[in-house]
């Protein structure tokens, strides 16, 4: 028996030392010798591995010159990163590709095929066979043929630079060792929501490269659908870590940039969607587990057209909640302007070999506007620095990343991010009053107001309004949104928000709560049967025999002679749920808490006192928006209460672990 590895497993104490051995048996390691307590504290056991193991270790290179740390096999799964987007979304950096030194691939980093050779010339390939991933990815528009005029083909320096190699090399330190990278190229230059030819999608070989034109439904659309669930389905254990979106430009400059926001949305929601089937592969357990990364453009595109600029990327800020967040690349921490391929930023180095953007002419420069497209030298630093820094942040800090549970766990992993998820666990292990018996570990915010929030704006947040008035107005140090009827018209108000389908199941499924934080604003005086504010949430589907549109939410609060009560709207009927007790104008809070496991039973909370939990019925009212989050003062035939908000939250349960 001739051992080709050699490596050493530490822990600190016996059961440790089972679990890490365990797993390195499955990486093609065997014990060799016996544990040694090297202190009371610390157990050693040396290991070794006749052939190909899945974790790094120290090898020679194929020419015996000096030693590299890498892999010997392919990894036993990959975290799943989708691109997608225009050109800088693409390997359009003109500068000499350096596939032996900065651009050189990693055995860990791989890519879904799309042409039918690996590179220019080499080995042959199918659609979607997983393949090594380099500086010039498989995108629907291939850029492999447009090489520089001093590329060494035999090196392998063809194409143009893209970002994505470099994205993943920097995220592969913080993965588990027995993890790869899978990209998945969709990008497609030249292309926008607003402008471009429609093309087609063929299942066997995705978008034509002809196609140009985004959203729900187009062939691009398809391309990036098909191609992550593929990436998925080759093996149980892939797990759906981000998608990279950068696109915008051909928008800003179509004219119709005012469309962008809302086409981009409903794309983003259609993917969720579409990828239910595969949401337990997703980091989170969800498709709206999975962050859009949205990355910003040149400093080109913003100088030439400011206000559109504004109007698109400026729309992928302040969605957080969403899950989308906006990375800027415009410009380094010095205010400096990221380089592009402006041959002045991406000169020639002739004494170390390299030469840049400024070496092409126009026979082979990726656009007569140099500065509209990163440099290499920028994607290589900057631009993938930023990107994955991003990825670290939103997606990075769950269960499969943090741990190496290389599959989401029944209910879905357990996000640290995005955002600040509250870490919330009742006194009695569950949800109370329902009698589930499992701890909520975290909850993500699906949908969120927050008159603190900025300047409390509710369009910036995502909402939008009408019928009435608001104001962002101060009590008592803090900023609150006023809502209240028109003067002198009794015409009904609301705020409203969309929310995607599929949290309203996860809702159901995991559990999590519904909240509102409010007051009577001074100077209201108290009217028999007046109503404060409604909420109601009809959903296009949420229960098995539950028509189209009934409602997961119809919820008001209503003054008697007394006392401000909270109700149930439950189609013809209404029930109490509970009161605040004496009317008056203090700060309450009422809170929705759905028990999870789809169970119908709903706890109210007032003011942080339990009531007695009721069963949701399934009604419905045409007079409300599928899908959409609404708050209303109910009627336009008589007076209600104008009424300050401090916040509106739906929050998701996230890990749940047996108690």
């Amino acid at each position: 028996m001739a051992f080709k590895h050699y490596d050493v497993v530490r822990a600190a104490s016996p059961s440790d030392l089972a679990k890490r051995l365990t797993q390195k048996l499955k990486e093609g390691w065997q014990p060799f010798g016996s544990p040694v307590a090297i202190t009371p504290y610390i157990l050693m056991q040396a290991i070794a591995a006749e052939g190909d193991v899945t974790t790094p270790v120290v090898v020679k290179p194929s020419d015996g010159e000096g030693a590299v740390i890498s892999t010997t096999s392919n990894p036993e799964y990959y975290f799943v990163v989708a691109l997608a987007g225009q050109s800088n979304s693409m390997s359009f950096g003109e500068g000499l590709p350096l596939p032996e030194t900065y651009d050189r691939p990693d055995p860990r980093i791989k890519q879904l095929a799309r042409r039918s050779t690996v590179t220019p010339g080499g080995a042959a390939c199918k659609y979607n066979d997983i393949i090594p991933a380099d500086h010039c990815l498989h995108d629907v528009q291939d850029m492999s043929n447009l090489n520089h005029p001093e590329a060494d083909l035999n090196k392998g320096q063809y194409g143009c630079v893209g970002h994505a190699l470099h994205v993943a090399k920097k995220l592969l330190p913080f993965m588990p060792a027995n993890a790869g990278i899978l990209l998945v190229p969709c990008g497609r230059g030249d292309s926008g929501f607003t402008a471009g030819a429609e093309g087609a999608f063929n299942e066997a070989s995705g978008a034509t490269a002809g196609s140009s034109l985004w959203g729900a439904d187009k062939p691009l659309y398809h391309d990036l659908v098909s191609r992550t669930r593929a990436a998925l389905k080759k093996n149980p254990k892939n797990v759906l870590l981000s998608v990279i979106w950068m696109q915008g430009e051909k928008d800003v400059s179509s004219g119709r940039h005012a469309e962008h926001n809302a086409l981009f949305l409903a794309m983003v929601n259609q993917f969720r969607t579409e990828l239910a089937d595969v949401a337990e592969q997703c980091t989170g357990g969800t498709t709206a587990s999975v962050p859009w990364i949205c990355g910003d453009t040149t400093y080109y595109w913003k100088e030439r057209y400011a206000a559109p600029y504004e109007a698109v990327y400026g729309g992928y800020k302040g969605k957080a909640a969403q899950n989308i967040h906006f990375v800027p690349l415009m410009t380094d921490e010095h205010g400096v302007n990221v380089p592009t391929n402006e041959p002045s930023e991406d000169p020639d180095i002739i004494p170390a070999g390299y030469y840049g953007a400024a070496s092409r002419t126009a026979s082979n420069w990726t656009a007569a506007d140099r500065k509209t497209h990163f440099s290499s030298w920028a994607r290589r630093g900057i631009v993938s620095d930023r990107l994955a820094g991003a990825i670290l942040q939103y997606a990075g800090r769950t269960l499969s990343f943090l741990t190496g549970q290389s599959a989401p766990l029944s209910g879905g992993t357990t996000p640290v991010s995005p955002g600040t998820p509250d870490v919330e666990k009742p006194q009695d292990g569950g949800v109370a009053g329902t009698g589930h018996d499992e701890a909520v570990s975290s909850t993500r915010t699906v949908a969120e107001y927050d008159a603190n929030s900025g300047n409390g704006v509710w369009t910036e947040q995502q909402w939008g309004a009408a019928g009435g008035k608001g104001t962002v107005t101060d009590d008592g140090g803090r900023k609150a949104l006023r809502l209240e009827k028109q003067p002198g018209k009794l015409t009904s108000w609301k705020m409203f928000r969309t929310v995607a389908v599929e949290e309203a199941k996860n809702l159901l499924s995991k559990g999590g709560e519904i909240a509102v934080r409010f007051k009577i604003p001074d100077g209201s005086e108290l009217v028999n049967g007046q109503f404060v504010f409604g909420l109601y949430w009809p959903v296009s589907q949420w229960a098995s025999g539950a028509a189209a549109n009934s409602m997961l939410a119809s919820f008001f609060l209503q003054t008697d002679a007394s006392n401000l009560n909270l109700m149930y709207h439950k189609g013809e009927s209404n029930a109490q749920l509970g009161t605040f007790g004496a009317f008056d104008h203090n700060w309450h809070t009422v809170v929705f808490r759905f028990a999870g496991n789809n169970s119908e039973k709903v706890v109210p909370v007032i003011d942080d006192a339990e009531q007695s939990a009721f069963d949701l019925v399934m009604w419905t009212n045409d007079g409300f928006t599928a899908d959409t989050l609404t708050l209303t003062d109910i009627t336009g035939a008589k007076a209600t209460y104008p009424v300050l908000l401090d916040t509106v939250t739906v929050k998701v349960n996230e890990s749940r672990a047996s108690s």
